[in-house]
């Protein structure tokens, strides 16, 4: 077994390596003419596939994979044992943006790629306060198509879940079941987390079992403008968040019911507390006022939904009596959460 840190999460997403546009065409396995044309309508010169250290632009990348898909009639450019039909992630997505909790939503992805996908099924379990979403596999595959398919399923999984509850998702640890590649750092970067292994039983992601409870956040406007962008969103939009108060933020919406101080948050940036401090002081706000807006954001998100007990909801921001989080919610919009819940704003 090999275990690295997670990565630091000051880092950027770099161009795509070229190496992962010959995955995916050696995997489509198109008549070479076909395969020309899908390099050449994404803006990839053929005649430089080979070329040592390709990079390519993401627009580029997610041209290629759209069009690849298209010509290959599969979603899975081939990575999957049979392909998957055109429009198949739609349907999912239109199945699952009504459920009400990440977990329910991890519940409904299983069930539903159990259906077109023979390799493998997804699934969740609670074990020791972490939830893990794990890969079972169902068949032998050569060591190329399983690191291929787990590699890239475990990717686009991730980044979906962080997609549904809109915030980068913080992960106790990232296991894969193939030992790592020279190739592997490229995907890497794109996990928070506090650890990656390999050579595991399984291909997983472990979270804090609270996280299966986040809300999702649906709607049917955010849903269409996902989809339209889809699947540029899946591979960049969660990559990384480049100023330091938007890491915060995602930290501490991460721990909305858990007290965390700013030596906390600063242990999981790889910061000291005085550098921590210093950036946000350079970006124009502070640690207490970045808390408090993440602690009400959360509130009215939860009041709104209607369906969670109102003391329930303050236990899970952390406030220890409800009388509390009444004044604290008055103090936020002028109005005490029962009547928020009845009457919320238009907006």
């Amino acid at each position: 077994m090999t275990a690295v840190p997670g990565p630091s999460p000051s880092a950027t997403p770099p161009p795509i390596a070229g190496w992962f546009v010959q995955l995916f065409l050696r995997s489509a396995a198109l008549p070479p003419t076909q395969a020309e044309a899908v390099l050449r309508r994404s803006g990839i010169d053929p005649l430089q596939l080979d070329a040592r250290g390709l990079r390519v632009t993401e627009q580029a990348f997610t041209r290629f994979l759209i069009l690849l898909a298209r010509r290959a009639r599969d979603e899975a450019w081939g990575i999957a044992s049979r392909p998957i039909p055109p429009g198949t992630f739609h349907t999912l997505c239109r199945l699952i943006v009504n459920c009400r909790t990440l977990g329910e939503a991890l519940v409904v992805i299983g069930r539903f790629y159990a259906l077109v996908v023979d390799d493998f099924s997804i699934k969740i379990r609670r074990e020791g306060g972490e939830a893990i979403v794990w890969l079972k596999p169902l068949r032998t595959l050569s060591p190329e198509r399983h690191v291929s398919l787990h590699g890239a399923t475990v990717f686009l999984l991730y980044q979906f879940m962080c997609w549904l509850v809109d915030r980068r998702i913080p992960l106790t640890a990232v296991e894969f079941s193939y030992p790592r590649r020279p190739t592997s750092a490229e995907t890497l970067r794109t996990y928070d987390t506090r650890e990656i292994r390999f050579e595991q039983p399984f291909t997983a992601l472990r979270l804090e079992s609270h996280l299966a409870s986040l809300p999702i956040i649906g709607g049917e406007e955010r849903l269409s403008r996902f989809l339209s962008e889809a699947p540029r969103t899946l591979i960049t939009r969660y990559y990384d968040h480049s100023r330091v108060s938007d890491r915060v933020k995602s930290i501490l919406r991460a721990q909305v019911g858990t007290p965390m101080s700013l030596d906390d948050v600063a242990a999981r940036l790889h910061l000291t507390p005085v550098t921590l401090r210093r950036h946000l002081v350079d970006e124009g706000c502070g640690f207490s006022e970045l808390r408090d807006d993440v602690r009400r954001r959360a509130a009215l998100d939860m009041v709104r939904q209607g369906h969670v007990k109102l003391e329930t909801i303050a236990l899970r921001l952390g406030f220890a009596e409800y009388s509390t989080f009444h004044r604290a919610f008055r103090r936020w919009t002028g109005t005490g959460p029962t009547e928020y819940r009845a009457n919320p704003p238009a907006s």
